[in-house]
This record gives structure tokens, C-alpha cells and sequence, in this order.
């Protein structure tokens, strides 16, 4: 089966979509002999023209975009240019994915005057950090996102929890279908490791640490209620908090740190490579994400952590609460809770019996429910329920007499 991934960005560009897309594409190939294709835009100015390349046997082509809006590119030719692409790759079906507007919306219009069956991955609902980008999030979906719902033969969601509780998911139960993130089992394992401590210089300190973006579209995070949180934990304890990631917001974290007192507390960590992000999981004492918005879909590194027998913090919003079994695996708190966040931690590192019985049932929970050779499968299962459906619709209407044209475009 030929299937053409279309998504905001890809590899080299690093996100949580781009990891769900590339781990189940590869293994699409590789466990399914499918033929994936991803079709993406270009993420700087720099070179933004029609490129293909190769990534871990995947072809990927970048479409040049016209102008950005915060992060998200536009472009009013993308309908006609992945028309033009389902032409030429002839795929048996098209998935998009969202929230990220306008190249998922183009495909599923794309699809539909193509007649080739359209699947839409949701990650999460459009929701928006400021003013500006919730009133964006406010006119996007009567603009344009409900109809790309409407077109779509099948959703996939990353959890039945979190669909559950999206306004915008209400109205398609039936088309629902789930895949959740998953993780890399030969990879992220329970070999504790003291390489945090060696590269930067820790002695008994615990250690909390956040991975994610630290930048001012990324608020949602939540990274300015764990900073602050990290002022009452440091009077309960000695400890350290390490920031992995980048991102053009760290300046005002650090000043954020420096106001509450605990500058000399907080690690930026900056980016961190791929291969190193197990060492992370495993040297760290407890995995914080703090997020404030429906826009964490579900939370990736809760999972990974999970898996390195590391016990983790998350809050009671979007789909974390399927991703941490709280009390078992994690605790949850309240989203905004600085106050919460804090006793948490001081909870779960200052109790041995709950943290020895968290880093046991992590891995245990990783392995029933999260893996990326089950997502792979459930999508295998879903492009085939798509193209199925196509043929049926084409189908009966030929035993009375009637062509069918598939999709409608209405």
C-alpha cells in the first residue's frame, strides 16, 4: 500500500508529531511493507523551494511555505501542489495531521477532488497561549477545521480520553479510531545511569528534570509554574532542576529563576541530542511536564521516562492523565498549580515505598500500552479500513447503474 503523510514539519526539524510520524512510518515499512511518503514545508527561509530527500528509507518532500504565522507556515498553493504530488505518488490514501493549521486542511481538500481516501491524525484541539492565538484558534475551526473533520473518512486520536472531552470531536464518534504515541523499548530501559551527575558536577541532590520546547509559543508548557515550584521544593530538600531543551524563551526563564531565588537551582541543559535522551530518563530522580493547556494532546516524554523506571509528574489536562496512571506510575495535579507541583515531588521523592512502587509499574504499564510496533499496527489497520471503504463506495453504486466520485468535496 503507497500512503502519503502530510504534516506540518518533519525531520530535521524536532517535535512530538514529527517523532509519532517518523517512528510508526518507519515501521509501516518496515513491519507492513507499506510505501510511505511524507510530504511536509520547509521550516526556515533558507532554501524554501520543492526539495525531496531520504530519511531511514522514508521519502520526504518540503514545499516551500509563503509566510508564517508564529510558527505556523502558509502557503495558498498547497491545495494544487499536493494535488499535484497525489498524481505523481499515486497513494492509496492520504493522512494528514493536525492542529497546526492550513497543510492538513489542504490535504484533506486535496483528497477530496482526488478521490483518494483521507485519514486525519488529531493530536490535540487548537487552543492558543495569548490573545491573539486564541482568538486564531477561535476562528479556525469555523473557517476551516470543521470541514477538514467533515472530509475525513477516518480520525485517529491518540487517546479515547482525550477525545472524549474535545468540543471539536463530539460530532465524529463514529470515524474514531486510536493510536497513541508509543515508545522504544530497545531503547529506553531501566539502566539508571549516573551521567547527569558527571556532566554537571551533582553530588546527592535530586534531580527533577523537564523535557520540551522553552520557547514563547510553547507557554503552555507550563514551565514558569515549575521554575516557581521549585522554590518550596528547595526548602523541603537539596535539589536541582534541568531544563532540556531549547528555545527563544529561556531568557525570560532564567530571570523568572532569578527573581524566585533559585537561579543557581536551575540547569538549562539546551538541546539534547536523540541518542542521549535515554541517559536523561535514567540519571533523573522524577520527570516533571507541567503543561496549562489542552494543547498537550498527550505527552510523550511522560512515557519515555516510564519506561526507564522514572516516576513522573503530570497535571489533570488534554491527555496526560491517560499517559500517567495516577498514583501508580505518577502523580497528577492541578494545571497552574505551582503550590501542587511542589508537594508532589516532595511526595513522591520523599516517600521510598511509593517511589520503589512507581519506578516498578512504569516500565510494567509502558509495555501493555505504549509501544510504537502497536501504533504502527493500528494504523496499518486503519489505512486498510479507508481504502476498503472507497472501493465499497465505488462499488455500489455500480451495481445500480451509478458512478460513484468517492469523496465528497462538500
Amino acid at each position: 500500500m503507497k500512503v502519503m503523510v502530510v504534516t506540518p514539519y518533519f525531520y530535521p526539524h524536532m517535535g512530538g508529531v514529527q517523532k509519532y510520524i517518523h517512528e510508526i512510518g518507519t515501521r509501516l515499512q518496515r513491519q507492513f511493507g507499506h510505501d510511505v511518503t511524507v510530504v511536509c514545508s520547509n521550516w526556515s527561509q533558507e532554501g524554501n523551494i520543492v526539495r525531496t530527500d531520504r530519511i531511514d528509507g522514508l521519502t520526504v518532500i518540503r514545499l516551500p511555505y509563503q509566510f508564517k504565522v508564529s510558527s505556523t507556515p502558509v502557503s495558498l498553493a498547497w491545495k494544487r501542489a499536493l494535488q499535484q504530488i497525489i498524481g505523481s505518488v499515486r497513494p492509496d490514501v492520504v493522512n494528514g495531521h493536525m492542529p497546526v493549521p492550513f497543510i492538513a486542511d489542504a490535504a484533506a481538500r486535496a483528497s477530496a477532488g482526488m478521490q483518494v481516501p483521507y485519514v486525519l491524525t488529531y493530536h490535540n484541539d487548537l487552543t492558543g497561549s495569548d490573545l491573539l492565538t486564541r482568538a486564531f484558534g477561535r476562528c479556525y475551526y469555523p473557517l476551516l477545521g470543521s470541514r477538514t473533520l467533515r472530509l475525513a473518512d477516518i480520525i485517529v486520536a491518540t487517546s479515547e480520553y482525550y477525545a472524549g472531552r474535545s468540543p471539536h470531536l463530539s460530532k465524529h464518534r463514529w470515524k474514531l479510531r486510536y493510536a497513541a504515541p508509543g515508545v522504544d523499548l530497545e531503547r529506553f530501559g531501566g539502566d539508571r545511569s549516573d551521567f547527569l551527575r558527571r556532566k554537571y558536577r551533582l553530588d546527592g541532590e535530586k534531580i527533577l528534570l523537564y523535557v520540551g520546547h522553552l520557547d514563547r509559543e510553547s507557554r503552555h508548557k507550563g514551565v514558569h509554574y515549575l521554575i516557581r515550584a521549585m522554590k518550596t521544593v528547595r526548602e523541603s530538600m537539596d535539589a536541582k532542576l534541568i531544563l532540556a531543551g531549547r528555545g527563544n524563551y529561556i531568557d525570560h526563564y532564567r530571570g523568572l529563576a532569578a527573581d524566585e531565588g533559585v537561579a543557581e537551582d536551575v540547569i538549562f541543559a539546551g538541546f539534547v541530542p536523540e541518542n542521549e535522551m535515554p541517559l536523561y530518563f535514567n540519571g533523573a530522580d522524577l520527570l516533571v511536564l507541567p503543561s496549562c493547556d489542552r494543547a498537550e494532546g498527550f505527552g510523550m516524554v511522560l512515557i519515555e521516562a516510564q519506561a526507564c523506571g522514572t516516576p513522573v509528574i503530570g497535571t489533570d489536562i488534554g491527555g496526560i492523565p491517560y499517559a500517567v496512571e495516577d498514583g501508580a506510575t505518577g502523580l497528577l495535579v492541578p494545571p497552574g498549580d505551582a503550590a501542587g507541583l511542589a508537594a508532589a515531588a516532595i511526595m513522591v521523592l520523599g516517600d521510598q515505598d511509593l517511589y520503589r512502587r512507581m519506578a516498578q509499574k512504569g516500565p510494567e504499564r509502558v509495555r501493555e500500552l505504549f509501544t510504537w510496533e502497536k501504533s504502527a499496527a493500528a494504523y496499518d489497520q486503519v489505512f486498510r479500513e479507508a481504502v476498503q471503504g472507497e472501493r465499497d463506495r465505488c462499488m455500489e453504486p455500480e451495481k445500480e447503474g451509478v458512478m460513484s466520485w468517492g469523496l465528497s468535496s462538500s
